[in-house]
């Protein structure tokens, strides 16, 4: 018997930070992704899996999978609350609804739904419990525009072949892991964020001349896949390309590599568009735009 969303747990609560906030002067997009997982970690609390009980039965938690829809910003000191409960339940993986809050205006800003995989099986307990709590997955919260199946699978020495980019070659630092010294998923969403800029400009949008317009960009929706764990002092190599696009959207994809490896790491897939800051609404790209894109679609 599922239980009316109304019903939702509260499961994390925050305000907005400057420095949390990009030149849209809004939340950055990986912010919504740590809210997610902390929120995650709080519900597992209450199914009677959290950290402590984890590290009792040599149990580790990692993330899977996460689709976020962004559907209302989030500002400077904005209030925000997060309520949960499980939307499907497995014998050793989760699927977990998050609702991001305003709390202050009432509104919905953001849907989550996460994925999230145990090393073992869920004691029965916390299994009984999670179906107790299961709710529908809304409506609001499902696929949009992304993908509904699994991004192709890409090797390391083909990305360029296929027209993706280095967008970003970095060092995965201490304090960007958690306790098992695992890379966190924010900060792996980060990396996806600071390439973002490197993307635009290789299709031919100066960001800077655009800043100077006071013309920005978004993300209104975005499929997050981890695929193998990175680890602190790990070199992380970020491919980037264009999947697909239409006069107003970009289907963008980055690829996360071991770079010493070459393993696959994670993977996303994000709808990104062209945003007018004073107006505060999306852009069309012109003929010229488009021309551009076409000859800059990836090759899978």
């Amino acid at each position: 018997m599922l239980v009316p969303s109304a019903e939702l747990v509260p499961t994390y609560t925050t305000a907005v930070n400057t420095w949390q906030c990009d030149e849209n002067d809004h939340l950055n997009v990986q912010y919504y992704t740590e809210f997610g997982h902390e929120a995650s970690a709080h519900l597992l609390h209450r199914l009677g899996i959290g950290p402590r009980a984890q590290r009792a039965s040599g149990t580790i938690v990692s993330a899977q999978e996460d689709h976020i829809r962004y559907l209302r910003e989030f500002r400077v000191v904005d209030a925000v609350e997060v309520r949960s409960a499980p939307v499907e339940v497995g014998a050793h993986d989760l699927a977990i609804y998050h609702e991001l809050r305003n709390a202050a205006a009432g509104t919905l800003a953001s849907t989550i739904r996460q994925r999230v995989v145990s090393s073992k099986p869920w004691p029965d307990k916390v299994r009984q419990r999670a179906e107790a709590m299961r709710v529908e997955l809304p409506t609001q919260a499902r696929p949009r525009s992304v993908s509904t199946t699994a991004m192709p699978h890409v090797r390391l020495e083909d990305a360029e072949g296929i027209g993706l980019i280095a967008a970003g070659r970095t060092v995965i630092k201490p304090d960007e892991c958690d306790e098992h010294g695992h890379f966190l998923p924010r900060h792996q969403f980060g990396r996806y964020s600071d390439a973002a800029p490197w993307l635009w400009n290789h299709f031919g949008f100066d960001r800077g001349a655009m800043q100077a317009r006071g013309e920005g960009t978004v993300v209104v929706e975005t499929l997050h896949s981890y695929r193998s764990t990175l680890k602190s002092g790990a070199l992380l190599t970020i491919m980037s390309g264009l999947a697909d696009y239409t006069d107003k959207i970009l289907k963008l994809v980055h690829y996360a590599f071991d770079t010493e490896s070459g393993t696959l790491a994670a993977c996303s897939e994000g709808i990104g568009m062209k945003f007018d800051q004073k107006a505060r609404k999306i852009m069309t790209f012109s003929g010229e735009d488009q021309a551009r894109l076409a000859a800059l679609k990836l090759r899978f």
